[in-house]
């Protein structure tokens, strides 16, 4: 047994960087400090060094870039693009058509946040020293200051019609100001920890706010009394933002997620979208139907159209980025659940049709091609209003790749697929989800069902399985998502043929992969290693790694000299099969979701979220290709 725990430094990435397949390309080149909606078609943004952007949202390309004053780390546009205010120790008011400087003043005191009212004729500046300031943007003076706090301001929103101004400050309270004065109206008590955004309803009755409490919080702001508490997030909450007919509400937190929720019954409508990196600000199109997300350097948009009934709650689990190379077409597939699947030429970077019937649905989970890349399987979500909001049922397809042509369709009534993997032979596809603890096995050639495997990892969550070469065996990893003690799940190698259990590993796995020769099992165990295991006697060859993060996929390179593990800390690393030497650490700037060799084993893809995936020429990157 061989224990490796060692950690190459971070390599260049961008030298081996051989391509760069992006669905939504819009990619800043420093931190957004900034975005509105300026028409239903246009985003603007803004970025710390002064980079003024206007992107297109239908073609994913840049219109526009204005170079502003630079090095400002406070940003803020009014309600129509129009002005641009800027602040650190000094204010500056830009036009955003020219780029040129309207007005500009001294500031007493650093300026942590900035509100301009709907006309654009008053800003009001949040600062360090806990003070709230209003300039007339007009006479070009300052028409009001009040001290709140001993503490910084860290959020600001004037009422749609102007007449008050909410003020977060870092104590986590949040006082309502008349806007002419200054004078204190109403006080919001409630949120524990620091509130970074706030955002009103349109007829200016309740106040909407964010919290690194975890909670987003509905106010009555007349009565100065709280109306609900919308704690679905399970980190901080960094941004929100309101359609304009007041009628939904995002939110993002720091896990990444975003949520939609209806405003008069206060229920999540859309299912939490995974975002590539942490989200700063969320805005809707004017018409409603689009929603936008600022991350750290990236713009995401996809269309919102709400439901008639509240989301179904999707587990952690089920939230499983995928991605395959077709053995022979030189085509990428790659999956973000919740979308279609998107199939990218490797060499031309065009994006290729969808089979038919993958293009509309919200509910894909998962995939599979076969390895003679003729089917592909997928799952699907199917819920009834008759059925339990936590009890989904269901559905396979396959399709014909090479003519995009539905074939087969499994009704089934198991919980939705999270894994699915295709036997050798291609004649068996297996399917198992996380809300199951059986495997099904299906005759791809009789249409029907082969084995059912019912308590496949007893008791425990199926999270992977795969078959193993030259054999007529499947392994199955399950996790117990409820431990609380040592035993996180197990590890199983079933005999199909007379459906035995023939070894167990008493350790949890999110992901497995065999070796090409059918002869290792690498396991991306719960605890954050990589286990690797001698499929004849089961016992363990290698443990690999100590990972800070989750490991979110794991693959041997089709000529099996390579192992490849990736995880949640933006880094993927190799080592070597055989003496599994750590040959080396890929470090990268977003988060990686997936990764699966080139059929030369000498190129890696790595998936980001929304489809964003980047090709790297391994070899030169290792410096040296391992011989066996």
């Amino acid at each position: 047994m061989r224990t490796d725990y060692s950690l190459n430094l971070p390599m260049e990435s961008a030298s081996i960087l051989v391509r760069v397949f992006d669905k939504n390309p819009m990619r800043t080149e420093s931190e957004i400090c900034s975005m509105v909606f300026r028409d239903p078609g246009t985003i603007m943004t803004i970025e710390e060094d002064g980079l003024l952007r206007a992107w297109n949202i239908n073609t994913f390309t840049e219109q526009k870039k204005t170079e502003l004053e630079s090095m400002i780390p406070v940003w803020k546009f009014n309600h129509d693009a129009s002005q641009v205010a800027g602040a650190s120790d000094f204010i500056h008011l830009m036009d955003v058509q020219s780029g040129e400087t309207r007005w500009g003043a001294r500031s007493p005191s650093w300026v942590t946040c900035i509100a301009f009212n709907h006309e654009g004729s008053i800003l009001a500046t949040g600062h360090e020293d806990g003070k709230v300031r209003i300039w007339n943007l007009k006479s070009k003076k300052p028409i009001a200051e009040a001290h709140l706090s001993k503490l910084g301001v860290s959020a600001l929103a004037f009422r749609p019609d102007g007449l008050e101004l909410a003020v977060a400050t870092e104590d986590c309270s949040i006082t309502i100001l008349e806007s002419k004065n200054l004078r204190q109206t109403g006080k919001l008590i409630g949120h524990k920890d620091r509130i970074p955004a706030m955002v009103w309803s349109p007829d200016g009755g309740r106040l909407y706010s964010a919290g690194w409490d975890t909670t987003v919080r509905v106010w009555n702001v007349p009565e100065g009394k709280p109306i609900i508490l919308l704690n679905n997030h399970s980190l901080q909450v960094q941004a929100i933002a309101l359609s304009n007919d007041g009628k939904y509400l995002a939110s993002a937190d720091s896990d990444l997620l975003v949520r939609i929720w209806s405003t008069d019954l206060y229920q999540e409508v859309a299912a939490a979208r995974e975002m590539d990196e942490e989200i700063r600000f969320l805005a809707f199109s004017p018409d409603s139907r689009v929603i936008a997300s600022g991350g750290v350097s990236h713009i995401t948009t996809w269309d919102f159209e709400p439901q008639t009934q509240r989301a179904f709650s999707v587990h952690p689990g089920m939230l499983r980025n995928s991605i395959s190379v077709h053995p022979f077409q030189k085509e990428l597939v790659v999956l973000n659940p919740g979308n279609p699947p998107d199939i990218w030429n490797i060499e031309s970077k065009e994006e290729k049709p969808i089979p038919y019937g993958m293009n509309n649905p919200e509910d894909f989970l998962a995939f599979a091609l076969s390895k003679n890349g003729n089917l592909l399987a997928g799952s699907f979500i199917v819920q009834s209003l008759a059925q339990p909001i936590n009890q989904p049922n269901g559905t396979i397809a396959l399709w014909d790749y090479h003519a995009g042509k539905l074939e087969v369709i499994i009704d089934s009534a198991t919980a939705p697929a999270t894994s699915l993997a295709f036997s050798e032979c291609g004649k068996f596809l297996a399917s198992g989800g996380v809300l199951a603890t059986e495997v099904c096995i299906w005759d791809l050639v009789a249409k029907g069902p082969y084995v059912q495997i019912s308590d496949a990892v007893e008791g425990n969550s199926i999270s992977d399985l795969t078959f193993v070469p030259n054999s007529n065996m499947i392994a199955i990893a399950g996790v117990d998502w409820l431990a609380t003690s040592g035993k996180d799940g197990q590890v199983a190698l079933w005999d199909l043929s007379s459906k035995n259990l023939v070894h167990k590993c008493p350790m949890g796995a999110f992901h497995l992969a065999t070796s090409p020769d059918g002869l290792l099992l690498a396991c991306a165990l719960v605890r954050k290693q990589v286990l690797v295991l001698n499929l004849k006697t089961f016992e363990t060859v290698a443990l690999l790694g100590e990972f800070q993060h989750a490991i979110n996929s794991i693959s041997f390179s089709p000529d099996g000299k390579i192992l490849a593990a990736s995880s949640e800390d933006q880094q993927v690393r190799f080592w070597s099969v055989g003496e599994f030497s750590h040959l080396g650490t890929l470090s990268l700037d977003f988060r990686v979701k997936g990764i699966a060799f080139n059929v030369d084993s000498k190129h890696l893809f790595v998936l980001g979220n929304n489809s964003y995936c980047c090709q790297y020429d391994i070899q030169q990157f290792l410096g040296f290709y391992p011989e066996k």
